[in-house]
């Protein structure tokens, strides 16, 4: 269907980054911005009988991109070894830990395999209480689940090809990463856990594995990189600079030290950044846009708000519009219609009240031109379908993922809830009714009614690639479902635990008043 979104638009488009005034947006039936417009310029033909989301002095900017994520593990809590007295070396040290399984693989395997659907919609709807609408790292599936967010890994970007991006959460081989750069020489883009660790430590290895194999492109999009060398990077030519994706909640969490943004930014690299997952991340990009401005504050990394911004807007859509040969992250006329819609807060620039937005400030998500998550009165002036209603923050809240059985219904939030909290009071049960209803059904695996089948990746660099069962399932204890939001809850777990000394501790004083 065709929207109109008034407001102050932040286009970020490339001819004025700094743009922001008072227009419109035009989103056509096919999910692309038609038309951006200022004052009161004449609406693009077509727009007369569509409905006009008039958001006042709010923010209308391009839907918040997190390009690296495990959705699998967001239903988890924050997660620490407890005989782990000092920050692990790299991504191999932390999966052998003795709580690992049984706080993180086990607990996380069988949410998957009880209720994929359910887990589903809670980790998107976590992702889009904070903004987001494109994410990266989707569990791997034998059908299409009901998706509302933006799956990067399999986008066709209006083509026929789900191979336009390939991903790499393990290792991969000297041999392997030269089969990739043939793949990127023919124009594929490649997303890779990369060199996650200590400087210094074994894992800095892979960048120079990147490095030899010629994978150094403008289509990498290397993860963490946290390990990489100051002088490494100058390896990688500000000809054929890519992007390096930011997580420095999860890298001051595990190994208390994050990756050179300066010595990446020297060589042209592009930032982006990324919530991670559960165990070791923020709960969104919303809020991991935060932290990264704590660390630059503390390292003086000099980076400004509006730097800050299109770490998960521009940066991000220009890196994927070279891969899909679509722009995102711009609200420009072609680009994919993704957009997030912020209330203003505090009295500063554009920028620093993105950057301050928290939870309660997002309006209205859309992703594909479809409304997905808002205020009741936007969702429902928008024409938003059938929604569930949810309370974030304390204000009410619409939510609009088709039910698995019913696409024309609203998967309902107290049954997602009710769904997960089942399984966690006896997983035992729930893994054996969803293991019947798998026998139960004849046809081939991919056929779109049978049972969802999720395979979980495993967010380390081991020849362990998918997390496993557990061997007693009746003893798997799954934690609380934690909140949609970042809380008291979620800062009280932060303060003294991780690696970060303290660092992230100042994370929580974004959301007082």
């Amino acid at each position: 269907m065709a929207l109109v979104i008034a407001g102050r638009i932040v286009p970020m488009s490339s001819i004025d980054p700094s743009a922001v005034f008072a227009g419109r947006i035009y989103l056509g039936d096919d999910g692309l911005v038609e038309a951006v417009t200022t004052g009161t310029a004449p609406a693009p033909a077509g727009f007369t009988s569509a409905p006009v989301i008039d958001t006042g002095d709010s923010f209308v900017i391009p839907g918040l991109i997190d390009l690296h994520n495990h959705l699998g593990y967001n239903a988890l809590p924050l997660w620490v070894e407890p005989t782990q007295k000092k920050p692990f070396l790299h991504h191999n040290d932390w999966p052998n830990k003795p709580s690992y399984k049984p706080s993180i693989s086990w607990p996380a395997w069988v949410l998957a395999k009880a209720d994929p659907e359910a887990m589903l919609a809670y980790v998107q709807a976590r992702a889009l209480v904070g903004g987001t609408t494109a994410i990266q790292g989707w569990p791997a599936f034998n059908r299409p689940p009901q998706m509302v967010l933006r799956d990067i890994d399999d986008e066709e970007a209006g083509s026929t090809n789900r191979n336009l991006v390939y991903t790499s959460v393990i290792t991969e081989t000297p041999l392997q990463l030269a089969h990739t750069a043939q793949l990127m020489s023919r124009g594929a883009g490649f997303i890779y856990h990369c060199s996650e660790g200590q400087p210094g430590s074994v894992v800095a290895r892979e960048f120079t594995d990147v490095a030899n194999a010629g994978c150094l492109e403008k289509k990498l999009v290397a993860i963490h990189c946290n390990a990489v060398a100051d002088s490494d990077w100058q390896r990688w030519q500000a000809s054929d600079a890519g992007a390096v994706v930011w997580s420095p909640f999860s890298n001051l969490w595990l190994y208390g030290t994050t990756t050179n943004i300066p010595a990446a930014r020297k060589q042209g690299v592009s930032i982006c950044l990324g919530s991670d997952w559960g165990p070791s991340g923020t709960k969104h990009v919303l809020g991991e846009i935060k932290v990264a401005k704590l660390v630059s504050q503390k390292q003086k990394f000099g980076l400004s708000d509006q730097d800050l911004v299109a770490m998960v807007t521009s940066n991000p859509g220009d890196i994927l519009a070279r891969c899909w040969s679509r722009q995102i992250g711009r609200l420009v006329q072609g680009s994919l219609g993704d957009v997030t819609v912020l209330k203003p807060r505090g009295d500063g620039d554009v920028w620093s009240q993105i950057v301050n937005a928290t939870e309660r400030e997002v309006m209205l998500v859309v992703v594909g031109g479809k409304p997905r998550y808002g205020d009741a009165n936007a969702m429902t002036t928008a024409n938003a379908g059938p929604a569930t209603t949810l309370s974030i923050s304390g204000r009410q809240r619409k939510l609009a993922i088709p039910d698995p059985k019913d696409s024309t219904k609203a998967f309902q939030w107290t049954d997602i809830v009710s769904r997960l909290t089942s399984i966690r009071k006896d997983p035992a049960a729930a893994l054996k009714n969803a293991e019947g209803r798998s026998r139960a059904f004849a046809g081939p695996s991919s056929a779109p009614d049978s049972p969802l089948e999720l395979a979980l990746d495993m967010p380390s660099g081991n020849a362990m690639a998918f997390a496993g069962p557990p061997p007693e399932p009746a003893k798997v204890v799954i934690p609380t479902l934690p909140t949609l939001v970042h809380d008291k809850a979620f800062f009280a777990d932060i303060k003294g635990r991780g690696f970060h000394d303290g660092l992230l501790d100042g994370l929580a004083n974004f959301y007082k008043g």
